[in-house]
This record gives structure tokens, sequence and C-alpha cells, in this order.
């Protein structure tokens, strides 16, 4: 699998499925975000669990607002359509694997 873009009007219907959805809210600007890009990827293409996606906090006003998404990357969890957790900032690969575990 890997790291899908989505837009935020996209966002509800792709959070609500079986299953775990992390969503890497980011912004092109942003060199943490840059950083985790990588990792992210790597995470993604060895889970298969897991459905991962992108979501640019520039373009989805109404997501931050809703998730109080102050500082990115921040990393959104959903389990079966429901908000579980997120983690913010530069985390290790491992770090990332045991957040979605």
């Amino acid at each position: 699998m890997s790291v899908v873009e989505i837009k935020e009007e996209e966002f509800n219907d792709k959070i609500k499925v079986d299953g775990k959805v992390l969503v890497d809210c980011y912004a092109n600007w942003c060199g943490p975000c840059k950083v985790m890009a990588p990792v992210l990827e790597q995470v993604a293409d060895e889970n298969d669990t897991c459905t991962f996606y992108k979501l640019d906090v520039d373009q989805a006003e109404e997501v931050s607002k809703t998730y109080g998404i102050m500082t990115i990357p921040t990393f959104l969890l959903f389990e079966n359509g429901e908000y579980k957790d997120k983690i913010i900032g530069i985390h290790s690969k491992n770090e990332v694997e045991e957040f979605i575990k």
C-alpha cells in the first residue's frame, strides 16, 4: 500500500471504513512533514492492516478545526470509522508502527 492524497471533501468518506485509517495532516511548506513523508511511505508499504492518506491542512480548514490541528505533521488514527488518537511531529518508523497497532 502507499499513502494516497485526499481532499477535504473526501475525508469523511475515506475514514468511515472497516479497519484502521491513518491520515497524515501536512502542508507542502512544512519541513518536518517532508522528513516524515518517506517514513510514512515505508510504513504504508510494509503494512496491510491500515489504510494511509495524506491531507493538506492548508486546503482542509474544517478538518483542522474539528480535530484541533495546530501543529503539523499531525497523524490522525481512525478505527472502524471512529477517531481513536493522534500523534504530532517527527516520529521514527517504529513509533508510527506502534501507534497504529
